[in-house]
């Protein structure tokens, strides 16, 4: 009998049998890979595990003892602690405020002692080995992988016994993804049960001491890791053979049509002479270290942030001073964050679809259902969205699937120009080749897409060209055979590409 395990766990919803008779197994120092595609039961077993979701049936031991769970609180206090993957910070609040939400110690008058909060923020950062934040910041000022940073602070901060990691490096910097496995195996070595999920297998292989794959709510396979391959374990996961990840990539003909055109532009206190154009049919890669002007390139031209500088939509001077006005043009984002920038997840799927092109579907006062159908339908069906109905609840969708939305709704709006940054973030491996290959589409039915990614190989597998960004500038831009994650790299810390 292992240390921890889960025993034919079963948890259904309206119309989705979402675990059923899954089982999971570890022992203490064990880090152990939950690998699946969107849909297949990870997220469901982790939330019956943290108490959000009570199973219909099944059966939960640690260390011999069988646990009740029926609450968040029941699992903190049996020491069961998750990053997940979608962020639980409160905006408003400090860091401080919302590493010790719900543990706040509080003084004579009753009052929380934010002088001890601050000084206990600051300990828990030397004691994980990173660099101090100021305990006062809001979060809402901080970048997305910052604010992922907190979120794995905050649940080791619970000195779990049994903590889980889900896609926990997916918006993290190449630095810091480095120093969570590192502080994973820390724990390891602490003898923590580690759960770990992501859909990076490089990670997995080289974090991972086992691998348990689930499919259709099921564990599968449960295997040591190095007996099985990659091409192994993606097949497991999906149930059939899987031909290229990548789609083939063709020489790209540069066309003459510059649909955008940025000259001269800075931006806020980091974007700083930007000249660059996006051609029809072009895919054009933003590379570097992360946090160098990815993200306010992006936000620059979806209208979000004010610039100095020309911007040039078709060959026509444009001022890009709201979202309001890019979409006038065209533009179309798929944002950072899906369940904050992206979509609204107590809405349906139709509603999230036909939001942004609502002035398409109305006759006056009144929508057009016919129209309406039309959008959702063909949404749906281009991304492949899996639910039971249009009218299902976007937030109880897999990540994979709720990405999908974001796709559809902002291809309803007929885009000329696609901003996707990082779509592919938290999302398995089937779920991203079909994002590839629509990507692909896209370029081939003359749209001009710009499109950023934390992972290289994306980067080097799907896009014609790649600019590198450096401190706020252009450092530099790679075509054809000179792209490659070695080159991306060099380029990115002011070397020349080889």
């Amino acid at each position: 009998m292992a240390d921890f395990e889960m025993r034919n766990v079963c948890k259904s919803f309206p119309g989705v049998k979402a675990l059923d008779h899954a089982n999971f197994n570890a022992n203490r120092g064990d880090i152990v890979a939950l690998l699946g595609e969107n849909g297949a039961g990870k997220s469901t077993l982790i939330k019956t595990l943290c108490g959000e979701y009570r199973p219909d049936s099944g059966e939960i031991y640690f260390e011999g003892k069988k646990l009740n769970i029926t609450s968040t609180k029941d699992a903190i206090e049996q020491k069961i602690c998750a990053v997940y993957q979608e962020l639980s910070l409160v905006p408003e609040l400090t860091i401080a405020e919302n590493l010790f939400l719900g543990f706040y110690e509080t003084n004579a008058m009753h009052r929380v002692d934010y002088r001890k909060l601050e000084k206990k923020t600051i300990e828990l950062f030397k004691k994980y080995e990173l660099e101090p934040m100021d305990p006062r910041t809001k979060i809402k000022k901080l970048s997305l992988s910052q604010k992922q940073v907190l979120e794995i602070l905050k649940a080791l901060n619970r000195d779990g016994d049994i903590i889980i990691f889900d896609e926990a490096t997916s918006a993290l910097s190449e630095k810091n993804a480095k120093w969570l496995m590192d502080i994973i195996r820390r724990l390891a070595r602490e003898k923590k049960v580690i759960i770990f999920i992501s859909h990076r297998l490089d990670e997995i292989r080289a974090l991972c001491n086992r691998v348990i794959v689930y499919r259709a709510g099921s564990d599968v396979a449960d295997l040591k890791m190095g007996e099985a391959d990659s091409d192994q374990l993606v097949s497991l996961m999906l149930g059939r053979e899987i031909g290229g990840y990548y789609p083939v990539k063709e020489n790209f003909t540069q066309n003459e049509t510059v649909v955008v055109s940025m000259k001269n532009v800075n931006c806020g206190h980091l974007l700083r002479k930007i000249n660059l154009d996006i051609r029809a049919g072009e895919i054009l890669g933003v590379g570097g270290l992360a946090g160098q002007g990815q993200a306010e390139l992006f936000q620059c031209l979806f209208g979000l942030m004010p610039y100095k500088g020309e911007i040039e939509i078709k060959g026509k001077l444009v001022k890009l001073n709201s979202t309001t006005k890019a979409m006038a043009e065209k533009i179309a984002l798929i944002p950072e964050e899906r369940g904050v920038q992206g979509i609204v997840l107590k809405q349906s799927i139709r509603e999230n679809i036909v939001l942004p092109c609502l002035d398409k579907i109305s006759k006056g006062l009144f929508l057009s259902k016919q129209k309406e159908n039309e959008i959702v339908e063909k949404g749906m069906r281009v991304l492949s969205i899996k639910a039971e109905s249009p009218e299902t609840l976007t937030g109880t969708l897999s990540g994979g699937n709720q990405q999908k939305v974001v796709l559809a709704k902002e291809i309803a709006t007929e885009p000329d120009i696609i901003l996707m940054y990082d779509i592919t973030r938290g999302v398995d491996v089937g779920t991203k080749k079909e994002m590839f290959n629509i990507t692909k589409q896209f370029a081939k039915e003359g749209k001009a897409i710009l499109f950023y990614s934390t992972d290289a190989e994306e980067l080097v597998n799907i896009c014609n060209s790649v600019i590198v960004m450096n401190n706020g500038t252009i450092t530099g831009r790679l075509d054809k055979e000179l792209i490659s994650r070695e080159n991306i790299i060099r380029v990115s810390v002011g070397e020349k590409a080889v």
